[in-house]
C-alpha cells in the first residue's frame, strides 16, 4: 500500500488473539479493502469540513472492520451479519466499524435510527453556538452511526467543526447525555474493551453533566473480559422464569 499502516495491525491482532483463545468462539470477522479515494472525498463532502486524520488514516487502511464473538458456552440465539443490523439476542463481544459510505449517509436521522442534534447539544460538543452556516450546512445531517454494534447502543459520529464520537440507545434516545470523544480515541475504546458494549464505557444515562474523554487507559485483559461476560450471562440466565 506503500504507506504505514497504524490501525490496520491492531484490529489483525485483536482477531488473532480472540481466534487462539480456547474459551472464545468468534462467530464472524471481516476486514474489509481500503476504500477508494471516490468513497473518501465524497465522505469529506458530506462531513463539510476536513475528515479527522485518524478517520482517514482508517479508511484507508480497511473501508470497516467486523467481528462478533463470545465465551464458548454463552448463548447467543441471534447472530449479526458482516455490516449488518444486530438483533436481540446476539453476542455480547462485537465491533461494526461500518464502511465509510454506509457510516456517513443521512439515512440515520432520516430512518430515527439517531436523534437530531439541538442547538444545546452542539454548544455542549463544540464549546459554542452553530453558525448560520453550519446550522444550514447541518440541516439534515447532524449526526450519522459509525459503529453499529449492539440493537439497542450505537457509535455515532456528531458533525460540527470537529467531528466527535458520542454511544447513545435505541433511536439516539441518550446522543445528548453520552461523554464524548475524538474518533481516534473511540477506536482505542472499541480495542481496549474486546468489543464490548461501549454504552457502559461512556454512555452515561443522566447521572451527570457530560464531559470531554481525552485518554483512555482502561485495558482489562480477555480473560478479565470473558470472566465478566460469564457473570453477565449467569445474571440473566438467574432472573429468567422457570418454564413449567
Amino acid at each position: 500500500m506503500g504507506m504505514f499502516l497504524r490501525y490496520r495491525p491492531r484490529f489483525e491482532q485483536l482477531l488473532t488473539v480472540l481466534g487462539k483463545h480456547p474459551e472464545v468462539e468468534v462467530f464472524d470477522a471481516h476486514i474489509a479493502p481500503p476504500a477508494p479515494l471516490e468513497a473518501l472525498a465524497e465522505a469529506e463532502a458530506f462531513l463539510g469540513v476536513p475528515m479527522p486524520a485518524a478517520m482517514r488514516e482508517f479508511y484507508q487502511e480497511m473501508n470497516g472492520f467486523f467481528v462478533e464473538w463470545a465465551p464458548r458456552g454463552v448463548e447467543a440465539p441471534s447472530h449479526t451479519g458482516v455490516f449488518g443490523f444486530p438483533d436481540y439476542g446476539q453476542p455480547p463481544g462485537c465491533i461494526n466499524l461500518l464502511p465509510v459510505e454506509e457510516a456517513l449517509s443521512t439515512s440515520w436521522q432520516e430512518d430515527s435510527h439517531v436523534n437530531e442534534i439541538q442547538e444545546d447539544h452542539f454548544e455542549q460538543l463544540f464549546g459554542r453556538p452553530r453558525t448560520e452556516e453550519e446550522a444550514e450546512r447541518l440541516f439534515d445531517r447532524g449526526a450519522c452511526c459509525v459503529d453499529n454494534f449492539s440493537k439497542y447502543n450505537h457509535g455515532d459520529l456528531v458533525l460540527g467543526p470537529e467531528p466527535l464520537m458520542v454511544v447513545s440507545t435505541d433511536h439516539g434516545a441518550d446522543m445528548e447525555a453520552s461523554d464524548f470523544l475524538s474518533f481516534e480515541l473511540y477506536l482505542e475504546l472499541a480495542l481496549s474493551t474486546w468489543g464490548l458494549n461501549r454504552y457502559s464505557s461512556i454512555g452515561i444515562g443522566w447521572s451527570r453533566k457530560p464531559r470531554r474523554i481525552d485518554a483512555w487507559t482502561e485495558r482489562p485483559s480477555l480473560d478479565h473480559i470473558i470472566e465478566r461476560m460469564r457473570e453477565q450471562a449467569s445474571e440473566l440466565t438467574s432472573t429468567l422464569p422457570v418454564s413449567c
